[in-house]
């Protein structure tokens, strides 16, 4: 059995003992509180449960990981990665739809961090880097790949993609739960994250 086969197999598996819990449960709690609140409480016990059952284990999903890696300009449009020119990538970071940083080491040039465009981090970007504007390419970074009290350790850009960076050894069930909440939900924290710092200098998210 290849990896890639055993992660559908265990994932598929944990699905289903999701939803017969859920269906369960919701049984059981049928009777006792009204249809509003037992809605409320079953979406988190959906929740609970699909990110403790129905998520593979750390180990198993890291094809599915953030890169960690750097990429010239050039390299984001050869792997086709943005369906843009050289020209069109710089406007790109201009209209806060990407960033790039200065590569280590230099005091010139443009580098990527690859995370950025894993989908779905390029269609829940934008509004986060807006906030983000006259901040300096340094500090956007660091806000973005420091560790958060408030999500259980994952970073901003773990949090918005949904997916882990490919360093991390493992996940908790407290991580898994942030991930796999809708990408709404994750930006709308992330925004909420960015809005709640008493101060955006490098002091402070760096």
């Amino acid at each position: 059995m290849t990896l890639h086969t055993y992660v559908s197999t265990a994932g598929a598996a944990g699905s289903q003992l999701v939803e017969k819990l859920v269906h369960d449960i919701d049984e059981q709690l049928e009777q006792t509180i009204d249809v509003g609140e037992r809605a409320r409480v079953m979406a988190i016990v959906r929740q609970c449960l699909t990110a403790t059952l129905a998520s593979p284990a750390a180990p198993a999903a890291i094809e599915d990981r953030l890169a960690v890696s750097y990429l010239k300009p050039s390299e984001v449009i050869a792997k086709g990665l943005v369906a843009m020119s050289q020209a069109t990538l710089y406007r790109a970071v201009e209209d806060a739809r990407f960033y790039c940083v200065t590569p280590r080491g230099k005091a010139i040039g443009r580098a990527f961090p690859a995370w950025q465009f894993a989908p779905p981090a390029p269609e829940l970007l934008a509004p986060v880097l807006r906030r983000m504007k006259d901040l300096p390419s340094s500090e956007i970074h660091a806000f973005w790949v420091t560790p958060v009290d408030a999500f259980d350790d994952l970073t901003p850009a773990e949090m918005l993609a949904g997916r882990a960076f490919e360093t991390r050894a493992t996940l908790s069930a407290a991580q898994r739960g942030h991930l796999a909440q809708s990408a709404s939900e994750r930006q709308g924290r992330v925004i909420a994250q960015l809005t709640a710092l008493p101060s955006r200098s490098s002091d402070l998210i760096s």
